[in-house]
């Protein structure tokens, strides 16, 4: 028998027994019965059904999400204020660095708690921070200047001095603050970890800090320029022109 003659049969065999449910799904009184009827002998088939459209449809989100390039990824840690991805502060900053959300993401995380010199252990807000900078994602992170300098002993922040921040030190070299590395590489040697950014519009302007803070940048990042642009943003005044 041919491949088509036994995939017509098949077909026939699904129509007949197709048929034959419809009609004793009709001979049942009662909606609540017919109801019951269909989940008692369908209800595999049914959340297979459901859990099917679920997938897809999440499938579908991941990937039309995951299009979309990280341009900057920062975490302002230790704050109550409105500094996430609904706030006036990333719209500024968009807005400034000329980014199209469309094509490129922008995250601002302001829930993130932790010091590193009161002791992080069993802390999930830093075991995220750790993900995120080991896995390159993170870009920036805004806390308290002194907290934000020992973290730098970590290692999980660029080295400032590493030519990718070429133009950063050049701009803002005066406002480093360093750290000697737990890595031995370093010789027991201090290297910038972060910038003094206490004045800037991040305090002055939108309120998100009241004690001095810093800005310490992923030591895997692959965005350096856009936090740059977050530093000149700051740094700038409210017509984008710099001060």
């Amino acid at each position: 028998m041919s491949g088509g003659r036994i995939m017509n049969k098949k077909r026939g065999g699904f129509a007949k027994w197709c048929k034959a449910e419809k009609e004793k799904i009709s001979g049942i009184s009662g909606t609540s019965k017919k109801i019951g009827y269909i989940w008692e002998y369908y209800k595999l088939w049914i959340i297979g059904i459901v859990f099917a459209i679920w997938f897809v449809t999440f499938a579908v989100r991941q990937y039309t999400t995951n299009l979309k390039d990280y341009r900057c990824f920062m975490v302002f840690a230790n704050t109550y204020a409105d500094a996430g991805d609904e706030s006036k502060l990333r719209k500024d900053y968009v807005e400034y660095a000329g980014i199209d959300l469309t094509k490129q993401a922008v995250h601002f995380d302001s829930a993130s708690y932790f010091d590193y010199l009161k002791g992080v252990t069993g802390n999930s807000y830093f075991e995220a921070f750790v993900a995120y900078a080991d896995s390159g994602t993170l870009d920036g992170i805004v806390m308290g200047k002194d907290s934000l300098t020992a973290l730098g002993k970590t290692g999980r922040l660029l080295d400032l001095n590493s030519e990718a921040c070429s133009s950063i030190r050049a701009k803002y070299g005066d406002r480093f603050l360093y750290a000697v590395p737990l890595d031995e590489e370093y010789g027991g040697k201090e290297v910038p970890v972060c910038i003094d950014i206490s004045d800037s519009r991040l305090v002055s302007e939108y309120g998100i800090y009241s004690e001095p803070i810093a800005l310490g940048i992923g030591a895997l990042s692959k965005n350096v320029d856009a936090v740059e642009l977050f530093l000149d943003f700051l740094y700038s005044d409210p017509a984008g022109k710099d001060s």
